[in-house]
């Protein structure tokens, strides 16, 4: 009896230790804009003309892809647009982008462990990297 009790408590233990949480939260450490230029490959203001899931096939949620019409490019090849992706939740340090609304964007082609990207497109970028809405608009900042 007291053999059963104690291998039913191992077993609770050990599934409450082994078993993943179901929330993370993202925690950044502050960048300065030079540290944020750096780290990109492309930093650019554009609007988000759409949003899709990204075809990741492993990731649930699957992250998102954004297609943002660019008016000013400031690092990297200039092109009229891009295709970032991000993680769809906050919590693994995706970046909220609404439709419609213009951002400074800071998107790298690394390779990352964090973002699952879609084939083809290499882009991403993170709630850390330094993306930040800015005033509506196409001049430079």
């Amino acid at each position: 009896m007291i053999n059963r009790l104690v291998t039913v408590l191992l077993l609770l233990a050990v599934a409450v230790v082994a078993l993943p949480g179901t929330a993370c939260a993202c925690s950044c450490a502050p960048l300065k804009p030079a540290e944020q230029v750096g780290n990109a490959s492309v930093v650019f203001t554009g609007t988000v003309l759409a949003s899709r899931p990204a075809k990741t096939g492993s990731s649930v949620p699957a992250p998102v892809v954004y297609t943002f019409k660019a008016d000013q490019v400031y690092k990297g090849q200039a092109l009229t647009e891009y295709q970032v992706t991000t993680n769809a939740d906050s919590a693994a340090c995706g970046y909220n982008f609404e439709q419609g609304a213009r951002y400074l964007v800071f998107a790298s082609s690394r390779e990352s462990g964090m973002i699952p990207t879609e084939p083809g497109l290499p882009l991403h970028t993170a709630l850390c990297d330094g993306d930040q809405r800015v005033r509506a608009g196409a001049g430079p900042l």
